[in-house]
């Protein structure tokens, strides 16, 4: 049974405890990839300076711990639970050329670049869509429905900022059951020690 904690730990796979800690709200492809090549950067025992790298690329809306050192360990852990350990390569002295690592900056690399791809194609359709429109309301051909497009407007960012605020709820609230907890945990333990 040691020897194959012994290969987990070889593959990277089970070094890190996986820790449940911070926010339930998923990690985008980005931020989960920023965290990726910042380890791969820092390495894997050097959380405050992978914390402190990756803080300036949070998704709008984040929480400011959302990269605390403990959450970013915690979420390192879990992309290493959910990735294969690399087939050995052997380079021209026998050295492994590829590591855990590469293999998930290169999939969240791929998983980024398809996430993009498909918003280019979304944004190019809404340009498109936008011009057309400019284009009939300027010939004239639909002041008949201009304040029907105006109301449409306000209806979408009126439902933008309340989706927004229940976002910020739900993290808040999250984030208060977590301290709850914590808290009572702390006081339990003070308690067995008195």
């Amino acid at each position: 049974m040691e020897g194959r904690d012994d290969r987990k730990m070889a593959n990277g796979v089970g070094k890190h405890k996986l820790l449940v800690i911070g926010p339930t709200e998923p990690w985008s492809v980005r931020e989960k990839l920023c965290l990726a090549t910042s380890v791969m950067k820092s390495g894997d025992q050097n959380w405050v300076s992978v914390s402190r790298a990756i803080k300036p690329f949070a998704e709008p809306g984040r929480p400011p711990d959302w990269f605390s050192q403990k959450h970013c360990a915690s979420k390192y852990s879990e992309l290493l639970e959910t990735t294969e350990a690399p087939k050995r390569k052997r380079g021209e002295k026998g050295e492994v050329v590829e590591t855990v690592e590469d293999v998930i900056v290169r999939r969240l690399t791929g998983e980024r670049i398809e996430e993009l791809k498909k918003l280019i194609k979304e944004t190019r359709e809404t340009h498109r869509k936008l011009k057309r429109e400019a284009e009939l309301i300027q010939a004239g051909h639909l002041d008949t429905k201009l304040e029907e497009l105006w109301e449409d407007i306000q209806l979408k960012r009126k439902q933008e900022e309340e989706e927004a605020e229940l976002k910020r709820k739900n993290t808040d609230a999250a984030y208060q059951g977590k301290y709850c907890i914590l808290q009572s945990f702390y006081l339990d333990l003070f308690i067995l020690q008195v």
